[in-house]
């Protein structure tokens, strides 16, 4: 299966849901490969070297591709390819998602962020493809229940699916990338249930697509 993580901005939080992802589907037996597409940044590239650094496991493939149709030929071996796609992905985004069993496009609560992801995902339902395969999270961010309720609103409104948990913003989170660790790796309970219930609601949308194949 393969999932693209789609931006139109930098910065929202796709290399650390990746991260997240590959972790944890690794520990429940998947194989999976990190296909860090941002060869300006390679900031999954970069962690990865942390991560096997420090020895930790598990063991996490991460490998850069220039083109997403190389690392789509790549995903064949895995069980879970997840596409880190370049900020202001455009043409390539389109590719991602066309070939993606679920599209997970991060966004923070401001209208900078959210506007953009949307106009993204309305140039993806225009290309074709469907709009229950791609789902907005809510990445990075640290706000009140109100701003929450607010921003839920404004998607809910632009009409686009959002996924219920919110991925938070935590100085643990941002040490643990540092050490090569990923979210659910940090030594609270509290932010591991959190970004856990991230993976399950992922596993979920990769499940009811399976049932749909």
């Amino acid at each position: 299966m393969k999932i693209s993580l789609i931006s139109q901005k930098g910065g929202v939080g796709k290399s650390a849901v990746a991260r997240l992802l590959a972790v944890e589907f690794t520990k429940a037996g998947w194989s999976v490969k990190i296909a860090d597409l941002d060869t300006a940044q390679g900031t999954s590239t970069k962690w990865k070297a942390r991560r096997d650094r420090a020895g930790l496991v598990p063991d996490v493939a991460v490998e850069k591709f220039r083109t997403v149709e190389r690392a789509l030929q790549e995903a064949e071996r895995y069980d879970l390819m997840i596409l880190d796609g370049p900020a202001h992905a455009e043409k390539g985004g389109l590719v991602m998602a066309r070939n993606s069993d679920f599209v997970l496009m991060p966004t923070g609560y401001g209208l900078d962020d959210m506007e953009a992801q949307v106009e993204a995902a309305y140039e993806m339902e225009s290309a074709g493809i469907p709009a229950d395969r791609v789902s907005f999270l809510f990445c990075c961010v640290k706000g009140s229940e109100a701003e929450d309720r607010d921003a839920r609103a404004y998607l809910r409104k632009a009409g686009v699916c959002v996924l219920e948990p919110v991925f938070p913003e935590q100085s643990c989170i941002r040490q643990a990338h540092n050490e090569g660790r990923a979210a659910s790796e940090v030594a609270f309970p509290s932010v591991q249930e959190k970004v856990n219930s991230v993976v399950q609601a992922v596993a979920d949308q990769l499940s009811a697509r399976r049932e749909a194949a």
